[in-house]
């Protein structure tokens, strides 16, 4: 039997190498281990290939993992006895997003099996019942994207430049050039370079002539630039007019982006979209997707807008620092999740004997590549070919 007074010890399992990664799982274990609120913690892939025979544990949480043959793994050894956090509305389908290899009905599995799901944000639970048909209000708890603020807000000042985040592609479909556009003819009025975090983008290239490409960076590096950089005006929209299903997943973000612009100091321009709209969080301004609001809005907050910064900044690390959250969100849905006993990765572990072995090991071989090299190889690989790997991959 688990003791209930003893600390939780957590086993994490995500395919993740890049981003997700750190925001919602390495950041916030990191975090509940310096406060004391868990024993210890050990992140792996669905191959469980690298896991220690004799770590012990006693709450298994699964990272995005859309992974089949994990899952059916886990129904038999815990009786999906898990927490299972997701961030976005996987189940659905965007089409402003291009080939991905996420498996949709794994995932949906995932949400039905787990015993805890922790999403950012309600909303997106509420969409996640939708997309999986099954009720999900016992078991969901909402656990906000936070931060590890440096110790001191920024001195509000007049911003330097444009910043912009598409860790995988711009949200925008229908509002993209009235949008973008804007923006560009604002950059080029106040002759104000546009810093852009994201993978190489010809159309960005084409819009803004003093772009500042910073590629695609490890979340703890993003958060040291953003620190670092001087004080830039935030760009982050969202589309507000598309398709239901595009639509919908952008309803299932979180606004998270508020979060890094807000705390590390960066007035900013949000899309008035239900991420934006329905936070808690007072960070910069909200505008429609329509040329005439992107300009006033842009021009509000290079304007004078910019000089309560501190009062916004502060509002978003009392709200957001990671500290409160562990302890608020994070530990309870721990707790929640935790084995009836302890369990060593000798138990869990799939068996090692022959073919099993060996592809246990493929499958670790490919979980544990660089993530910009997957995405790259991912690219080239043809639809039908891509279709079939969901499955496996």
């Amino acid at each position: 039997m688990t003791s209930p007074t003893a600390k939780p010890t957590v086993l994490a399992i995500t395919k993740d190498s890049f981003i997700l990664r750190q925001v919602r799982l390495a950041m916030p274990l990191l975090n509940l281990k310096r406060q004391g609120l868990i024993a210890d913690y050990f992140i792996t892939n669905p191959s469980l290939f690298d896991l220690p025979d004799d770590y012990t544990f006693d709450v298994v949480w699964l990272q995005r993992v859309d992974d089949p043959v994990l899952l059916d793994h886990l129904a038999q050894k815990i009786d999906s006895h898990y927490l299972y956090d997701l961030d976005d509305l996987l189940v659905g389908r965007a089409s402003f997003r291009g080939p991905d290899l996420v498996n949709p009905e794994a995932v949906g599995e995932g949400v039905r099996r787990c015993r805890v799901l922790t999403v950012p944000t309600s909303g997106l639970a509420t969409l996640l019942q939708k997309y999986v048909g099954a009720s999900l209000e016992q078991k969901s708890r909402v656990c906000p994207n936070a931060g590890e603020f440096p110790g001191q807000t920024r001195t509000p000042a007049q911003p330097v430049g444009l910043v912009l985040t598409a860790s995988e592609a711009v949200a925008l479909t229908a509002s993209y050039d009235a949008v973008l556009d804007e923006v560009a003819r604002f950059s080029r009025r106040h002759d104000l370079p546009l810093y852009y975090f994201g993978k190489p983008d010809g159309r960005l290239t084409a819009k803004f002539p003093r772009i500042i490409s910073l590629g695609l960076v490890p979340y703890w590096h993003y958060h040291a630039l953003l620190a670092a950089l001087p004080p830039l005006l935030g760009v982050s929209p969202l589309e507000t007019v598309a398709d239901q299903a595009s639509l919908d997943f952008i309803n299932g973000k979180s606004d998270v982006k508020m979060v890094e612009f807000g705390g590390w100091g960066h007035p900013a321009v949000y899309s008035d979209a239900a991420p934006y709209r329905e936070t808690d969080l007072r960070a910069g301004i909200v505008v429609n997707n329509t040329a005439a609001a992107w300009r006033a809005g842009l021009e509000a907050v290079y304007g004078d807008l910019w000089q309560r910064l501190d009062k916004d900044q502060e509002q978003v690390r009392e709200l957001r620092n990671m500290n409160r959250v562990a302890a608020e969100c994070w530990q309870g849905a721990i707790t929640a999740a935790r084995l009836p006993r302890r369990l060593t990765g000798r138990e869990i572990k799939f068996a090692a004997r022959g073919i099993r072995f060996l592809i246990n090991a493929g499958r670790h071989l490919v979980y544990s590549q660089d993530y910009l090299f997957m995405k790259k190889l991912q690219s080239k690989v043809p639809a039908p070919l891509l279709r079939i790997a969901q499955r496996f991959y």
